[in-house]
């Protein structure tokens, strides 16, 4: 009976200091997933709430380097998805699409590059940046493709814009991310977002998809009590709740 007493102490003391040991998550996203525009209320609140997780975003590449254009057919298939995260997430979306013009394409590269390039300057802001690329996109209708726009939101928070556009453009940052793309598929990354982390070398899928911060809490919540992860079902490519690549 003692033995049952103390193992219940030990244990309710290894909970205990659970709650203040950092825990490494990582939050795979991209800023033209529009699944993770819908997603970032929930996250920014998961991030605020739960000091005790380093969160760190990885620019996972929902289209890099795609040179797809938004002709009608395109458009009409954005606005169905739009449609679809604003009546789940309520977050809004202008449907003008200002940004559509003859030369822009829905690459992805060039903001993901973007937030790679915050994160070397200014990591403690990469969340605040991604925000505001965010908005740029869907509320402003801004083309974040574009080195001059992005640099002017690099500029809303603090930073100089020509030591941003020499970042930027360099080799180093390119290749910095890419291998933030390749990252993302070697742990098996299949859609944006996703929370995982890495555990004695296995990876730990928390959820893939879009969830209300209620649901994104409880499966947190869960993990950290017990320290096992619950595997979501497979979503589809940019329908339901999450974007593929």
């Amino acid at each position: 009976m003692l033995n049952l007493v103390t193992d219940r102490v030990a244990l309710c003391y290894i909970f205990y200091k659970l709650k203040f040991i950092i825990m490494k998550m990582y939050y795979f996203t991209d800023p033209m997933c529009s699944w993770c525009y819908g997603f970032s209320p929930a996250i920014k609140k998961l991030k605020e709430e739960y000091p005790n997780i380093d969160l760190e975003i990885i620019s996972g590449g929902f289209s890099p380097y795609s040179t797809q254009v938004v002709d009608d057919e395109y458009k009409d298939f954005l606005l169905y998805h739009w449609k679809n995260v604003n009546a789940r997430s309520g977050q809004y979306f202008n449907h003008s699409m200002k940004f559509i013009s003859e030369t822009f394409r829905y690459d992805s590269e060039p903001s993901s590059r973007a937030l790679m390039v915050i994160k070397e300057i200014s990591p403690k802001q990469d969340f605040e940046f991604l925000s505001l690329m965010q908005k740029a996109f869907y509320v402003d209708g801004n083309d974040i493709t574009n080195d001059i726009v992005l640099a002017g939101l690099a500029e809303e928070i603090g930073i100089d814009k020509s030591d941003f556009l020499k970042l930027l453009r360099s080799d180093e940052m390119k290749l910095k991310t890419n291998q933030g793309f390749q990252f993302s598929r070697q742990l098996g990354v299949q859609g944006f977002p996703t929370l995982l982390t890495i555990e004695n070398g296995a990876v730990k899928v928390i959820t893939r998809g879009f969830l209300d911060l209620s649901s994104l809490k409880e499966v947190v919540d869960n993990w950290l009590n017990s320290l096992s992860v619950p595997q979501p079902g497979v979503g589809q490519s940019c329908s339901g709740d999450t974007c593929e690549c």
